[in-house]
């Protein structure tokens, strides 16, 4: 189904989407921001089921944010950029003890310098030693290293629930070192980084008070752990207004190894446009309603669901032929909606890995090995 109603992107602006560098020509001069559209799609509530462990603390912990802080702040870090065009700020965190430091992409785009200061008052001049702008994610080195320093825990993103504990750490409007707390909102969502037509899966909603500045720093659950990093807001005045969102731990790590091992991050490549399903594809395809999944509305020539021999629908705009897969399953894990199959592949899969998709083809279910490729 080519250019039709069930576009697996769908664009409307909802205020301003904020990413939350800040930037001036003077240090206190913090007020502008840049803006990019927000991609809005049908949210899965429960991206897969997640095994916990018998220790995982779901809630608030007994002992107070200041424990939090305490232990977590001399690993967070605050960041000044400088080129010709700008001076910027925003936060970041210690990855490991050899001096690598991980922030946004859009804190350090363009920086022709880079200065990493510590809570203890240490500044060290950083280099950029690698970025993946479809995540949002960056990499810096510093070179000559004069303290110890230690790299903060990380929590799996896939177990963080809705109602959870939120607690930010960063500099906001270049107030150094600032820890805000709230709640996790919402979970699988997937925002636009502002650098790539592909989305960041999997995103964390959070009320924890996160501004211009705050980019690049960790969201952490009450353990301390990082659950997050800090991305954007969305605002109409370009501050804080209650829905801010962090690129998600497990992506994080994925990411940044890739950068650290291999310089750069390479994603996997199903090769198709699809959507959720809704009641006219139900009733077209003759699904029952309890059947959930992504509808494939094109595929990609010579792609690797091409190859595979995946089927999409045929029909035009609105004149659907419902003769399209869905897509069900992944490796044997259950997809519930198109999100969801873009965040499973994005943290679970890897270029040139065969993966089995459990497929509803004419009513029948069946199974198709498809060799990923890579974008």
């Amino acid at each position: 189904m080519r250019n039709n109603k069930y576009s697996i992107l769908i664009a409307l602006l909802l205020g301003s989407l904020v990413l939350l560098a800040s930037c001036s020509s003077d240090e206190k001069d913090l007020e502008s921001k840049e803006t990019i559209q927000e991609e809005v799609l049908s949210i899965p509530q429960d991206k897969f089921t997640p095994v916990y462990p018998d220790d995982y603390d779901f809630g608030i912990s007994s002992e107070s944010y200041s424990g939090v802080f305490q232990d977590t702040i001399d690993s967070v870090v605050y960041i000044k950029t400088d080129s010709q065009m700008r001076t910027g700020s925003g936060s970041g965190f210690v990855w490991d003890d050899s001096g690598l430091i991980i922030t946004n992409f859009h804190v350090i785009n363009n920086a022709e310098k880079i200065i990493i200061k510590f809570f203890n008052g240490m500044e060290y001049e950083a280099t950029i030693l690698g970025s993946d702008p479809p995540s949002d994610i960056a990499v810096l080195k510093i070179e000559d290293l004069e303290h110890t320093i230690e790299p903060l825990n990380f929590g799996k993103s896939y177990l963080v629930t809705p109602g959870e504990a939120a607690i930010a750490l960063g500099s906001p409007f270049g107030e150094q070192f600032t820890i805000t707390k709230g709640i996790i909102s919402g979970v699988g969502r997937t925002k636009l980084s502002g650098f790539s037509s592909y989305s960041i899966p999997a995103v964390l909603q959070t009320d924890a008070a996160i501004n211009p500045g705050n980019s690049g720093g960790p969201l952490l659950n009450s353990s301390g752990e990082v659950i997050g990093m800090n991305t954007q807001i969305i605002s109409e005045s370009g501050s804080f207004s209650g829905v801010g969102f962090a690129v998600p731990s497990d992506l994080i790590e994925k990411v940044v190894l890739a950068i650290v091992n291999n310089g750069k991050h390479e994603y996997p490549l199903l090769g198709i446009s699809g959507t959720d399903l809704d009641m006219d594809i139900r009733q077209g395809t003759g699904v029952d309603r309890a059947v959930t999944g992504a509808y494939v509305t094109d595929v990609a020539v010579g792609g690797p669901s091409d190859e595979a021999g995946l089927l999409y629908d045929t029909g035009n705009y609105n004149n659907e032929s419902w003769d399209g897969d869905i897509i069900t399953s992944v490796n044997g894990e259950k997809i519930k909606s198109m999100d969801d199959l873009v965040g499973y592949l994005a943290l679970y899969t890897y270029p040139e890995e065969k993966i089995k998709l459990g497929i509803i083809r004419d009513s029948k279910n069946i199974t198709l090995d498809v060799v990923l490729g890579t974008r």
